[in-house]
């Protein structure tokens, strides 16, 4: 009877090189030790002593209940340690939600992508301003992975802080005894760079704008939630992440205001209901879900299965640090599919072309600080200090125009008398 598969893969774990040996054998072939709870890996089985110098190195700062502090080899720090001690780093601000899981990906994406290129086991003082401009030179040709589309100005720029950041927490955490020298390779691209790289993009996509006909045939396609999002969208200009994360108690029904910080900014913002947004997002929560866990209890919008319809699918390793995040925007798979049965999909257009639609419209009314507190931006300048409050009667001659570019009419939205229904 032949051997099943599971069974040849299975290894015994080996004994302890002595009985004062700390560490034990672990089911993924590592040496490991639980300290103060939570599990740390040290090495392979192949090789006890180096795993027993791992531990020594860092026994007394876990036990302690610190973090270890940086250790790098008798030549210097590597590439690939300065990047793994700045995503160890980044992990960590992930964790306590001081960043979001899609920039510690672009981080991860971009750490890696320059590793593999000057070479993951080089030492940082042997790196040269040609290695960067050569990498520069490489993700402006075949991108990160090295194989696919060139970026372009805007994501070169995000590349270029990623990698500047990585070195400037390597030195001031005594990583590399003095700041790298970049050369040119490493200035983002400039203003006009950037200007000319979007005019392009306009001229052969066309403008991130959508026609009031156009978003009419989306509310007339559109499924419940998506139809409330598609107007919370041209109503205030919200994101895809404003929506997903849009909580029901910001939702004043009574007043027609919804009052939400911005999740990207954390700023102010207060946006002014149409009647025709206020009446989807009472039949969104009359309808809505069960939510699945403690996280989507109180979001307006949850997917089918309860879920945010923004998420992330955090991948971990063995010693439960990140290994890699991977979104999922059902908003924009959505809406990409609504756009593709309407025939309007066309590149440079997604969900937050709503965003654009609603800031152009609202802009011929020309109350900027209106518009920045209905969008959540912050007002610039030392307004930002000083203006405490933006009237309603303001932020409605806004919504309003809005709504009148989109459905022909300038009617002020009266405040709902019927109490929301309850979520399920």
């Amino acid at each position: 009877m032949p051997v099943p598969q599971s069974a040849r893969r299975r290894r015994h774990k080996p004994a302890k090189p002595s009985s004062s040996f700390p560490l034990t054998p672990h089911n993924n072939g590592q040496w490991c030790k639980k300290i103060r709870g939570k599990v740390h890996f040290f090495g392979v089985w192949e090789d006890p002593q180096a795993a027993h110098n791992n531990y020594l190195l860092v026994a007394a700062d876990l036990h302690a209940g610190r973090q270890p502090r940086p250790t790098v080899s008798a030549g210097g720090a590597s590439v690939k340690q300065v990047c793994n001690h700045y995503l160890t780093f980044q992990a960590q601000k992930l964790d306590v939600g001081e960043i979001a899981p899609r920039w510690f990906e672009d981080c991860r994406r971009v750490a890696e992508s320059f590793a593999r290129s000057v070479g993951p086991g080089r030492l940082v003082s042997d790196l040269l301003p040609a290695d960067f401009e050569q990498y520069r030179q490489s993700v402006i040709r075949h991108g990160l992975n090295g194989r696919g589309k060139g970026l372009g100005a805007h994501a070169l720029s995000r590349c270029i802080t990623v990698i500047r950041s990585v070195f400037r927490y390597a030195y001031e955490t005594d990583l590399l005894d003095k700041p790298m020298k970049y050369g040119k390779g490493l200035e983002k691209p400039s203003s006009r760079a950037r200007r000319k790289a979007r005019r392009a993009a306009e001229l052969s996509d066309g403008k991130r704008l959508l026609s009031a006909s156009q978003i009419r045939a989306m509310l007339d396609a559109a499924n419940s939630s998506l139809r409330a999002m598609v107007l919370l969208g041209i109503n205030g200009g919200f994101g895809n992440a404003d929506c997903a994360r849009l909580p029901a108690g910001a939702v004043d029904f009574g007043r027609a205001v919804m009052e939400f910080d911005r999740p990207k900014t954390g700023v102010e913002r207060v946006v002014p209901l149409w009647p025709e947004t206020a009446e989807a997002l009472r039949q969104v929560l009359a309808s809505r879900p069960t939510p699945a866990d403690a996280e989507s209890a109180d979001l307006v919008f949850v997917t089918t299965f309860g879920h945010p319809w923004l998420r992330e699918n955090v991948h971990r390793t063995p010693d439960n640090s990140i290994e890699k995040v991977v979104p999922i925007d059902s908003i924009r798979q959505e809406f990409d599919k609504l756009l593709g049965r309407l025939g309007l999909k066309r590149r440079g257009i997604g969900f937050c072309t709503l965003r654009h639609t609603f800031r152009t419209w609202a802009d011929e009314v020309r109350d900027q600080h209106a518009i920045h507190r209905i969008m959540g931006h912050t007002i610039p300048g030392m307004s930002g200090i000083y203006v405490e409050e933006i009237s309603l009667d303001r932020l409605r001659a806004v919504v309003n125009h809005v709504r009148s570019k989109l459905f022909g009419t300038a009617k002020t939205p009266q405040p709902a008398t019927p109490t929301p229904a309850t979520a399920t």
